[in-house]
């Protein structure tokens, strides 16, 4: 079986310092995803990318590059064409900054789970993919190119394959947005050497993302969690961590399904920070839970507002002065002023980089709870 890995990195030139940095950190999250799956010893690692010299250096680490300069790149329909040129009967796809904690185990187990009798599509998770890995190859031929890789893994199971799902763990739901998930990988010490480097050349302050880490190794904490929760974190959390969770699960899959483009997006969480105003909310927050971590992205898409992604970021960050919108800019205000450390992010934040931050209190705790 040739397996072929396929990694797509690219989009527009960064416009401010902030994008500079985070487009520095993705490609040295790319190269170290590019170095891990060329020590697999797969038949091919493809980079697809628009930037030159990270293609340069993929290139040196044993990657083919295809090039997607141009003014009318299509994911779906350039996906296809590399999956052509690959020759490949399999393939493992993932963008530059998906899974950045993965490793040869997690590797290992998708090429045995594509060895499978029948047409397989593994996916890392079940309503928006970031690693989709499919035999045979040639079924994506079957199916309508995509935008973008959120239904890439439904497609193709339309197309009559056996989904498969990954073992739940940091490493498979765990990917890269916003400046919190990277602020999540630089404490947990893991991912690759040059990621590593290139956080610690960012610079950025992880003082309340500690505090509120460091209160999910203690015992018996109130923790909120607001935003699209899932139930396997909190699985999670149950099965290994002596932690009550405060949960306000909402707009689950508000992406995928489309509900944040055509401004659907309902938040009670939300309307309840306009009514009472984000001082009050977190005043009665804090006197609650010892820390929150919170998916800004329901509360700032709710009854169809529209926040920039400067301003979204500048909040995770805690930014308060960089922020334009009014509201954002109370809301993050209130938040550093809340008496518990609050965590402020994307998905991420509730889902993945939650788990990491899970993983690393029970590391603390001397290892899982035993029953």
């Amino acid at each position: 079986m040739r397996t072929a890995a396929i990694i797509f990195e690219g989009g527009p030139r960064a416009e401010n310092p902030l994008q500079e940095t985070l487009t520095g950190l993705r490609h040295a999250v790319t190269l170290d995803t590019v170095a891990k799956f060329c020590a697999a010893g797969l038949d091919q690692v493809v980079l697809a990318t628009n930037h030159p010299a990270l293609a340069e250096a993929a290139a040196r680490l044993g990657a083919r590059i295809f090039d997607t300069r141009g003014d009318r790149f299509h994911f779906g329909r350039s996906l296809v064409q590399v999956v052509r040129e690959s020759g490949a009967d399999a393939v493992i796809y993932l963008s530059g900054a998906a899974l950045p904690l993965i490793g040869q185990e997690e590797i290992a187990w998708i090429r045995d789970a594509l060895r499978r009798d029948e047409p397989t599509v593994v996916v890392n998770n079940v309503q928006s993919v970031d690693l989709v890995a499919w035999r045979p190859a040639s079924r994506l031929e079957r199916v309508d190119p995509p935008e973008n890789d959120n239904i890439l893994g439904w497609r193709l199971r339309d197309t009559g394959m056996e989904r498969v799902l990954l073992p739940n763990s940091a490493a498979v739901n765990f990917d890269l947005d916003t400046p919190t998930d990277y602020l999540i990988l630089a404490l947990s010490g893991k991912g690759g050497p040059r990621a590593q480097a290139a956080l610690r050349a960012a610079g950025w302050s992880d003082a309340r993302l500690r505090a509120a880490a460091d209160v999910l190794a203690a015992e018996l904490p109130e923790v909120a969690l607001i935003g699209r929760v899932g139930s396997a974190i909190m699985e999670h959390f149950n099965r290994n961590l002596p932690v009550r969770l405060r949960v306000f699960s909402e707009e689950r899959g508000m992406k995928a399904l489309g509900r944040e483009a055509a401004g659907l997006v309902r938040s009670v969480v939300g309307d309840l920070i306009e009514d009472l105003g984000p001082e009050r909310f977190f005043a009665r927050l804090g006197e609650t839970c010892d820390a929150a971590f919170f998916d800004t992205r329901v509360l700032f898409a709710n009854r169809g507002r529209r926040v920039s992604e400067w301003d979204r970021f500048q909040s995770d960050l805690g930014n308060v002065e960089q922020i334009g919108d009014p509201f954002v800019r109370a809301f993050t205000r209130a938040a550093l002023e809340c008496p518990i450390p609050v965590v402020l992010g994307g998905h991420s934040v509730v889902a993945g980089g939650l788990w990491v931050l899970a993983d690393r209190a029970i590391a603390l705790r001397g290892g899982p709870m035993r029953f």
